[in-house]
């Protein structure tokens, strides 16, 4: 698994691609912290510990969108390129193949939250220090902040690995996007039609249950009060939702990949 892991990585630090998609969304950092700061400001303020999540801002809109195109593309570029028959004569167990290109997603998101995070705090405290913002501050905990910095990567996760399932189901790069897309709509849809069999609002359940405040997608915090029944032992729910959320698509893409067999460009 380490090697093929390495493989990965190697694969993909030597795509520009990745690079660029990294580039972009923190570009978006500034223009929105700067844009917020000057147009109203006397309602932010970059203060510690809440400044440590202006990086995350761009996250919840371009971070699904990123990963879905990175986990389409590190799978379906081996059938587009015809190199899964190489790669599969090295292993007999196909499974680790596709574990190692999940493991790929986390990896990119950590190096997302390494690079956005301390970005956005240098420049919140900049703004803060030079245009004497007079917002009101986040009523949040570092570890509150931590939480919610964990949370967010899930989204974007797992949109990534509907992207993997959609390109071995598709057999190409552009399967995975149709497939992450679409759920990613769908699941914004249910959000608002049947929230809790939602991903994205299982995990503000959980924020709102583990801090007590939930950071909507525009990355403002509001308190809120989560009610008896799941704050009860109902409230094991959401979490149970995410996790298997985040499983049933690597396990169809790695039950799929082991049964049948490689034929080439789909």
């Amino acid at each position: 698994m380490i090697s093929l892991l390495r493989a990965d990585l190697f694969k993909t630090r030597k795509r520009a691609m990745g690079w660029v998609m990294l580039i972009i969304i923190a570009l978006f950092v500034p223009l929105q912290m700067l844009a917020t700061a000057f147009t109203t400001p006397t309602k932010v303020n970059y203060s510690f510990p809440g400044v440590l999540l202006q990086g995350l801002d761009p996250v919840g809109f371009l971070g699904p969108l990123l990963l879905i195109i990175l986990g389409a593309v590190i799978v379906g570029s081996e059938y587009g390129y015809d190199t899964w028959k190489n790669l599969l004569t090295r292993r007999a167990d196909r499974v680790p193949f596709i574990i190692s290109k999940w493991l790929v997603l986390m990896v990119a998101i950590g190096i997302g939250l390494i690079v956005l995070v301390p970005f956005g705090l240098a420049l919140g405290l900049a703004l803060n220090a030079a245009l004497h913002l007079t917002g009101p501050i986040a009523p949040l905990s570092l570890g509150s902040v931590l939480v919610i910095i964990l949370l967010q990567a899930l989204t974007p996760l797992m949109a990534g690995s509907i992207a993997i399932m959609g390109s071995v189901i598709g057999r190409s790069s552009v399967a995975g996007m149709i497939a992450g897309i679409v759920w990613f709509l769908a699941d914004s849809l249910l959000g608002g039609v049947f929230a809790p069999a939602s991903f994205t609002s299982s995990i503000g359940v959980i924020q709102a249950q583990l801090t007590d405040v939930v950071q909507s997608s525009n990355g403002s915090i509001a308190q809120v009060h989560i009610s008896g029944i799941l704050a009860g032992p109902l409230g094991i729910i959401p979490g149970l939702l995410v996790v298997v959320y985040l499983v049933i698509p690597i396990a169809i893409a790695a039950y799929l990949f082991q049964k049948r067999d490689m034929v080439g460009v789909g």
